[in-house]
């Protein structure tokens, strides 16, 4: 058997709503095989297995971590956990691919980092929008010149979240807030066109259990460059992403995180608007990015490398130092 018909077994660990996401995506890939699901409730654990026809089920995350038929383990538990979680799979051998943020601060990520590469074993944060089509296509044409020398970058990402001070959304137990919940996105993106800022200017909005419900920063760059992204779950916003170069625009559509079309506007000519859609709900290509690695023995990913989830939580801690945010 090629490396590249080889079946990837994989073990989900925290049977929530985002594992559902990967679940449904990853019964659509042929090399991926469901093969085991934990959770610290057997029941949940359970209901979880028979909903994907998953063969195994356990009710702790160790019986997982140390499975020998589990590949890879996909870490899908809150924020808070992600460190201890992805620690415990990466010290048993297994591939990791950990929910996004990868961990609560710079010094958490590095330590995942460090256990990965003492072991030897593969890590990804799963920020899957970098692996869609639409994000891949933007990366082209601004490599290739389309819209210039890259400038500015605004982008968003807002939703309203009903206040429940108990919601793990403005839980600081859990890693709560706009920021590591949605804000994420955009700060992703404003890393992967411009890189390390070298100043950050940020703003908060907190509520009564000290979660950011709403964050508006600025990345400033020796070059001339800027970036400004706002995170809210007290509001809608417009889920707009624009990259504004010397010669024109580049817009990944709305909702620009899943895009499935982007819009090129030259400061001289008509627009143009370029779809690149896909079929299901999206998480299916980091998934195929991480069994692409494992066949190729590569330990991280050219695409999503380790040294971007660090970049981008080192300025994460910026901001909440900035706005006066701290997790318990």
């Amino acid at each position: 058997m090629n490396a590249t018909d080889k079946r990837w077994r994989w073990g989900i660990l925290g049977p929530g709503n985002i594992a559902e996401r990967f679940a449904t995506a990853a019964c659509e890939l042929p090399q991926a095989q469901l093969h085991a699901v934990a959770s610290r409730d057997p029941a949940r654990a359970e209901a979880f297995a028979r909903r994907f026809s998953i063969p195994v089920h356990y009710g702790s995350y160790d019986a997982l971590a140390n499975d020998p038929a589990v590949d890879a383990v996909y870490i899908a538990t809150p924020h808070a956990l992600h460190q201890e979680h992805a620690q415990l799979c990466l010290s048993a051998g297994k591939a990791v691919l950990c929910e996004k943020p990868i961990a609560l601060s710079q010094a958490q990520a590095r330590s995942m980092i460090d256990t990965a590469r003492r072991h030897r074993v593969f890590l990804m944060e799963a920020m899957w929008t970098r692996f869609l089509p639409a994000t891949r296509k933007a990366l082209e044409l601004l490599q290739s010149g389309e819209i210039g020398e890259l400038k500015y970058l605004r982008a968003d990402f807002g939703t309203l979240f009903k206040f429940d001070p108990a919601n793990r959304i403005y839980d600081l137990k859990l890693g709560g807030g706009s920021l590591l919940d949605v804000g994420v996105y955009p700060l992703f993106l404003a890393l992967l066109l411009f890189g390390q800022p070298d100043e950050v200017k940020a703003f908060a909005h907190l509520c009564s259990t000290g979660a950011d419900v709403s964050i508006n920063a600025l990345l400033f760059y020796k070059q001339g460059r800027m970036a400004n992204i706002l995170s809210s779950v007290e509001a809608n916003t417009p889920l707009t992403a624009e990259i504004i170069g010397s010669k024109g625009t580049l817009s990944l559509d709305r909702p620009w995180y899943k895009a499935q079309s982007l819009t090129v506007s030259p400061n001289s000519g008509a627009s143009r608007i370029l779809a690149e859609p896909y079929e299901g709900n999206g998480f299916q290509f980091e998934i195929q990015e991480v069994m692409n690695c494992l066949a190729q023995n590569k330990l991280e990913s050219v695409l999503m490398p380790l040294d971007l989830s660090l970049s981008m939580t080192q300025v994460s801690d910026e901001i909440r130092a900035q706005c006066g945010i701290r997790y318990d």
